[in-house]
């Protein structure tokens, strides 16, 4: 309900999942105006646990301007909470919402909680890059401003199975992100934790990568503290915007440019729509949470939720999460954890 364009984009994306991709959904918010928008969409809800679209109704909703603690203290009716309700108590496998993403963060720890060893939970982005159809996966972006070498290694572990889960690739390359390629580039957080990758079984470490070698085929997956990685990726989409706004004003001037671009348009058009836009890949998965949670951008439309419902039922049929937690307990097992990666 608390997204930029609020639920209408939000129903007609479940409602071509259905159409389309036989996946059924629970839309949670207002009852009234959800039966209103499915209405327009030729869609009655069905009964919750049955095939189709049913509707979980919701009182409250979060604003983008709310506090993320309002979500516990304020409105335990808001749509974001009551949907983790819904994974929580197994009636719903994952949670997809294009609202306020530190609500979702702050709700997701308090419903679901994280799996075993894991403080806090990453946001895996799928990064494109040009002359592969895989993306990379860069993580954290976003959901942890600062952690120890320690929780790199945990990051570097759950972005292993998604690259996997996302991508097919096994195993992925991991690579710390850091100031230079050389070994004795970074800073004590990142040598630490690219010392205990070095060594750690079922990671394939590749080392440092720089920003440049994100959108490249450097490496599969590449690990930063969520601080770094959130303005690495708003640099790539501030990057991209720039690079095709300049295209359009340096072609605009002239007759020769104006035929180029018309003829390279539809080329680029497609280009954009299967590989440049974020709409392409739905969301981002909050990761090393009990439960499946994809958060999308604020400003998602209707293909944006439609491929994110579709990556939540691929992930969820793949078990992802108990991927992810049978790795984590395997590391644990072996000794890792704060202590093997120097407690830095």
């Amino acid at each position: 309900m608390g997204g930029d364009y609020g639920p209408s984009v939000v129903v007609e994306g479940a409602v071509a999942a259905w159409r389309d991709l036989a996946i059924s959904s629970i839309l949670v918010g207002s009852e009234s105006e959800l039966r209103k928008l499915l209405a327009a969409n030729g869609i009655a809800p069905v009964p919750l646990g049955q095939a189709g679209i049913s509707i979980q109704h919701a009182a409250e909703f979060i604003t983008m301007e709310e506090s993320p603690s309002v979500v516990i203290r304020g409105k335990a009716d808001s749509s974001i909470r009551v949907a983790l309700d819904l994974v929580a108590a197994r009636k719903a496998s994952a949670v997809i919402s294009p609202g306020n993403t530190g609500a979702v963060m702050v709700a997701s720890l308090f419903v679901l909680g994280t799996v075993p060893g894991i403080v806090r939970p990453a946001i895996a982005s799928a990064i494109p890059r040009a002359s592969d159809a895989r993306p990379t996966v860069l993580l954290d972006s976003g959901a942890t401003v600062d952690c120890p070498s320690s929780q790199l290694v945990q990051f570097a572990i759950m972005g292993s199975a998604y690259a996997t889960a996302l991508t097919g690739v096994e195993p992925p390359r991991v690579a710390v992100l850091s100031n230079g390629s050389e070994p004795g580039k970074g800073n004590d957080v990142t040598r630490a934790a690219a010392e205990v990758l070095r060594s750690l079984p079922g990671i394939k470490f590749v080392g440092y990568v720089e920003g440049r070698d994100i959108p490249t085929t450097a490496s599969d997956v590449v690990v930063c503290d969520g601080f770094v990685g959130n303005i690495a990726l708003k640099c790539m989409e501030g990057s991209a915007a720039l690079v095709l706004d300049s295209i359009k004003h340096a072609v605009k001037d002239t007759v020769r440019g104006k035929i180029g671009m018309l003829l390279l348009k539809p080329t680029l058009r497609k280009l954009f729509r299967e590989r440049l836009s974020p709409s392409a890949y739905g969301g981002a998965p909050l990761l090393g949470l009990n439960g499946l949670v994809i958060i999308c951008h604020g400003s998602a439309k209707a293909r944006a939720i439609t491929n994110a419902i579709r990556t939540a039922h691929k992930f969820s049929a793949d078990r992802l999460v108990e991927s992810i937690t049978e790795r984590l307990v395997n590391f644990a097992a072996r000794g890792g954890g704060a202590e093997s990666a120097g407690r830095v």
